[in-house]
């Protein structure tokens, strides 16, 4: 061995760690991996804290809590709370992809951008329908508990929005080497073909259903007067039919673009599908009504007509939150796995860099 051999392995062995030197010197070196290190990845994502996770959950929480007492007081008084019950139904989306970003334990709330800001554009115009009923006729409006819920879920979605907002995962981006990153993600992402395929097919079914529907309430119109409403409600059905085909192309040809027009599609339409449903579901309790006054009269028969138009509201309102939920959980798992899903963010990122080099003169 020469002399300059022995001071290159002096001066590596120099700067080897003593605890690992001695280890290695046993020959039986195990890494020094604690128990609660390994619960604690496995239980959240590094680009997910607990507050988030806490937000995620009184969030969903409170949203469901008040959209559910909205409904019920929107349905003891129909006519006079009509915008409460659809401010409620509008903030249920939210309160179940609350639930599901906590389920998850990961930061996809930037995804859910769009959902959040349709949901609290439903809930504003509630309120500002609110202030024109209590214009026009302010000794037939009574504002107790009714103006309290309005005003907590304007304010709980506002939250939302602001949050989503200044979220980011660019944590994401930066860890996508890390070893958490290795054992989360699977080496072989899948697209829920076959789960969106069904979406698609019963929406379809459904917006088929719509337009009979719609018919049958325009030729109602000789016997009870003005199914305008109705009329309404099923051709909001029909205009469902580009999720249906979006899903269907997406299924069959997964991209990125593709993902991201389902994902805007169906959070737009989801919140203003569960505020149809929400304001028909009056219809309830004028069926229930039925039994008690037997045979039915014609306008009871028409009440019928509005309960099965808000079940087809409402299980297209839950087919199109599904989308969104499934469409998200596939994008941020190809984030993780494949580098060209965040090249635009990463494009973003660098042009938001040059632009504050070149304002503060760097």
């Amino acid at each position: 061995m020469t002399r300059e051999e022995g001071y290159r392995e002096e001066f590596s062995y120099d700067r080897m760690p003593t605890l690992e030197r001695g280890k290695q010197e046993n020959g039986n070196y195990i890494p020094d991996i604690k128990s609660s290190d390994l619960q604690l990845s496995k239980r959240l994502h590094p680009c997910f804290s607990y507050r988030t996770w806490i937000f995620s959950l009184l969030m969903g929480t409170c949203l469901l809590i008040t959209s559910g007492f909205s409904l019920y007081l929107g349905n003891i008084f129909p006519s006079e709370m009509d915008y409460l019950r659809c401010a409620a139904g509008s903030c249920i989306p939210s309160a179940v992809v609350s639930f599901a970003i906590a389920r998850n334990k990961i930061n996809v709330i930037p995804n859910f951008q769009i959902l959040f800001v349709s949901t609290f554009a439903v809930t504003t115009t509630c309120l500002i329908w609110f202030g024109c009923k209590l214009v026009l006729n302010p000794s037939a409006i009574n504002i107790n508990f009714n103006l309290i819920l309005l005003i907590l879920l304007e304010i709980f979605m506002a939250t939302t929005v602001i949050i989503s907002a200044r979220s980011t995962e660019e944590c994401c981006m930066r860890k996508k080497n890390t070893a958490h990153d290795s054992t989360v993600v699977l080496s072989n992402v899948s697209f829920p073909t076959r789960i969106l395929k069904s979406y698609s097919v019963i929406e379809v079914i459904i917006g088929i259903s719509s337009v009979f529907g719609g018919i049958i309430a325009l030729n109602m119109d000789v016997l009870v007067s003005g199914p305008y409403l109705s009329v309404t409600f099923f051709w909001i059905l029909v205009a469902c039919f580009p999720s249906a085909i979006a899903s269907h192309v997406a299924a069959e040809y997964p991209s990125k673009c593709l993902v991201e027009v389902l994902i805007a599609i169906s959070s737009v339409t989801s919140p203003l599908l569960f505020t149809a449903s929400a304001y028909l579901s009056f219809s309830i309790m004028q069926v229930v009504d039925i039994f008690k006054n037997y045979p039915p009269a014609v306008k009871q028969s028409y009440d019928v007509l509005l309960l099965l138009l808000m079940l087809m509201l409402l299980i297209q309102a839950c087919l199109t939150i599904g989308t969104v939920i499934q469409c998200v959980n596939y994008k941020t798992k190809m984030k993780l796995h494949d580098s060209s899903w965040t090249a635009s963010q990463v494009k973003k990122q660098e042009y938001r860099t040059t632009e504050v080099c070149i304002y503060t003169h760097c």
